[in-house]
């Protein structure tokens, strides 16, 4: 574009181009590439006297509301939305007016190792930066070729096998002393295998005479599990009702911090000197462990707790998988030879 054809009250300045309309005094320097159509959106709001709008500012603030407003975030189950809502207000505690766009890699780094004493918040510090960043990249704060800076960060190794499971001797000693709703509690994790959350939403309505109906929470998976005849018996000696399988004293729904609490009462009343040690959770394991030692294979064992890799089975399983599958694969290879030998 030449001088001539500049447009009116437009003018070459210092290797740009400048509006100026002294009659009203504007004098506002442009930056745009002139002739593009965002110079002529600046120019037209500039003969109209409107000023150009204010950059909308890029930071960790902006960017965490504009997750909670997407669908992303309104489809997530709620306690995972609990989950986000806190570690993204650490994030926004540290980085509050930090521009998304110059945050590297060795930033989220150095975020990750800074929690090392608390393993499990640190790795999920950067599973969320890893959502963050991906919806900074969908709203355009940050560009697609810049990647996302929070994937490919090594994670802490849990340092144990998770959840212990219990031992028989605590197991007889917790049957003895608790109380019919902690027992209630404690024989439907063995039974069914189930997240203690998805226990407390169990319904009288989901049971039938040989199983459970039910989804499960954090998964969204829906799941039957057949009755053990253990958990049958068990519940043959209580009265059914309408709505929960586990309440208070009036029939209403539990928390999990009022059915926490009775758990620890009662373990702290045991004679076992490390029957604090044992949590509600381990009662999963339990149940991982006795259906492997009952001959079944990963998908048998997914199929009744709902696992949804093999990943988390082998901290589940732990020793007890490996000997089971092992044995059964040399058992496997010795009918094999024995096949092989016969007359």
């Amino acid at each position: 574009m030449t001088r001539k054809s500049l447009p009116k009250y437009v003018y070459r300045d210092r290797g740009y181009v400048r509006f100026i309309r002294r009659a009203r005094g504007i004098s506002v320097m442009m930056h745009e590439e002139v002739g593009s159509p965002e110079f002529w959106d600046h120019h037209n709001r500039l003969l109209r006297g409107k000023p150009a709008p204010k950059p909308v500012k890029r930071n960790f603030e902006a960017l965490i509301k504009s997750y909670f407003q997407s669908d992303a975030y309104k489809k997530l189950k709620p306690r995972t939305k609990s989950d986000y809502r806190r570690y993204m207000s650490h994030i926004r505690e540290i980085w509050d007016d930090k521009d998304p766009a110059k945050i590297e890699t060795h930033h989220i780094y150095e975020l990750h190792r800074a929690n090392a004493d608390h393993w499990r918040q640190a790795n999920y510090l950067v599973q969320v930066m890893v959502v963050l960043m991906n919806h900074a990249r969908l709203i355009g704060v940050t560009r697609k070729e810049h990647g996302n800076p929070a994937k490919g960060i090594p994670l802490f190794k849990q340092q144990s096998d998770g959840w212990e499971p219990w031992p028989d001797d605590v197991r007889d000693e917790f049957e003895g002393l608790a109380t019919p709703r902690a027992r209630l509690v404690y024989e439907l994790c063995l039974g069914t295998g189930q997240r203690i959350g998805d226990i407390l939403k169990m319904e009288w309505a989901h049971v039938a005479n040989d199983g459970f109906d039910l989804t499960q929470g954090k998964t969204n998976k829906p799941l039957w599990i057949p009755l053990t005849d253990r958990l049958s018996d068990y519940l043959q000696g209580l009265e059914r009702r309408e709505g929960r399988l586990v309440t208070d004293s009036n029939g209403q729904p539990v928390s999990y911090r009022t059915i926490a609490q009775e758990m620890r009462a009662i373990k702290a009343r045991m004679k076992h000197a490390d029957a604090a040690r044992y949590k509600t959770h381990g009662l999963r394991k339990n149940a991982t462990i006795e259906l492997y030692l009952a001959g079944c294979d990963d998908e048998m064992v997914k199929s009744v707790t709902g696992h949804s890799g093999v990943e988390m089975l082998k901290k589940y399983g732990g020793q007890v998988r490996q000997r089971e599958l092992a044995s059964r694969a040399q058992e496997a290879r010795n009918r094999l030879a024995r096949e092989k030998n016969e007359p």
